[in-house]
């Protein structure tokens, strides 16, 4: 299986960031793909646009620049190869925008591969969170255009 989640609700487990920063503004101390990391250029231009055009069109250029840039790019499952049950992580919590529910959604399509967000507490209690619905729809259209 793959998870993905944020540094602030997964405690436990195979944690790896997806962060360009590698979690460090949190504290997180532990393995890192950069690789699956949104690039700065298309992040800054995306988090610019908050609240100047609208919210869907906003999402749809992440989305398209994050598939265009980033997954067109690696092959997930070699960055991958050597985890057993990753849990990839970034900053956003449960339903808030984010590439790691992107990154869910593509390998879902391509791999045919499940991937839940999880939410773990110390306890090693796990909750499965939902992705935003309009996700899958977004990049399917984008990776259609292609």
């Amino acid at each position: 299986m793959i998870y993905t989640s944020n540094y602030d609700e997964c405690y436990v487990g195979n944690l790896i960031s997806i962060s360009g920063d590698k979690g460090r503004s949190v504290g997180f101390v532990g393995k890192a793909i950069t690789e699956l990391a949104p690039k700065k250029g298309f992040w800054r231009e995306w988090k610019d646009n908050i609240g100047k055009i609208p919210e869907e069109e906003n999402t749809r250029f992440y989305i398209k620049h994050y598939y265009d840039e980033v997954l067109s790019e690696v092959d997930i499952m070699d960055l991958l190869k050597d985890e057993v049950d990753p849990i990839l992580l970034c900053y956003e919590k449960g339903q808030d925008f984010c590439h790691r529910h992107v990154l869910a959604e593509y390998i879902e399509i391509v791999y045919g591969i499940r991937v839940d967000d999880v939410k773990i507490d110390f306890n090693g209690n796990v909750t499965i969170n939902k992705r935003p619905p309009y996700i899958r729809q977004m990049l399917l259209e984008v990776m259609n255009e292609q």
